[in-house]
């Protein structure tokens, strides 16, 4: 049984349309990707899974009881503490939020060494805080808050190697634990090495592979970055 289904999804910004027939499952405990370049509409996708915005045309039955989607743009206060703006998260996308011991505890079970690097962002203030660490702080935080369905867009956009490799250490340990996870990217090597199977969005449709194989020999392409250029620039 799907945890969360689009049939048939249309939307259209006015007279211009974005999406066409737009199909996707999510089965329970699933990690699924979406890849697209920038302007395909994968943050579009994810405003109208979470009800931001209503499809023209279309379905979607999500059975989620506890979802988060955290936003792209991160402007917390510059003189708060990170812990500070931690403790907003909980209490702002949870109804049941879990105390930090807890959030702290469940991190140690998935890495010591990511549990150190969070313990000490968390001292900073935001202020002294550089882009990657507010980002991958808030995506931790969020991760933490024990989810059945969690949606990141664009998760890694803008942070460096070492932030990267803890926050897909982070969504992987999260869906281990029972969580499915539908996460958007521009990174075709990310997504094909962590994802059980993705999605391709582009030219308004969505196109599904099982693997980043399966993706590079359907357009006839040497590499994922290949494929995703032809994918993007190909029409119907």
């Amino acid at each position: 049984m799907n945890l969360l289904s689009l049939i048939d999804l249309c939307f259209s910004y006015k007279d211009m349309p974005l999406m066409k027939e737009v199909t996707l499952n999510l089965k329970p405990g699933e990690l699924i990707g979406i890849l697209g370049s920038n302007g395909a509409g994968k943050t579009t996708l994810f405003d109208l899974i979470c009800n931001v915005k209503k499809p023209s045309t279309g379905h979607i039955f999500n059975s989620a009881k506890r979802q988060i989607y955290p936003t792209q743009i991160l402007t917390p206060p510059p003189l708060l503490r990170m812990s500070e703006t931690g403790d907003l998260i909980r209490h702002l996308n949870s109804s049941i939020a879990p105390t930090q011991s807890e959030m702290l505890a469940r991190l140690a079970r998935w890495s010591p060494s990511l549990y150190k690097r969070y313990s000490l962002i968390s001292q900073k203030k935001v202020a002294r805080c550089s882009y990657g660490e507010v980002r991958s702080y808030f995506t931790l935080t969020l991760l933490l808050l024990e989810s059945d369905l969690i949606i990141l867009d664009e998760p890694t956009a803008g942070v460096d190697a070492e932030f990267r490799y803890y926050i897909w250490l982070a969504i992987n340990s999260a869906r281990q634990e029972g969580a499915s996870v539908l996460v958007s990217s521009h990174y075709t090597e990310e997504i094909a090495a962590n994802c059980d199977r993705f999605y391709m969005l582009a030219n308004q449709r969505l196109e599904a592979f099982d693997s980043g194989g399966e993706f590079m020999s359907r357009y006839n392409a040497s590499s994922l970055d290949e494929a995703f250029i032809k994918a993007s620039s190909h029409e119907d």
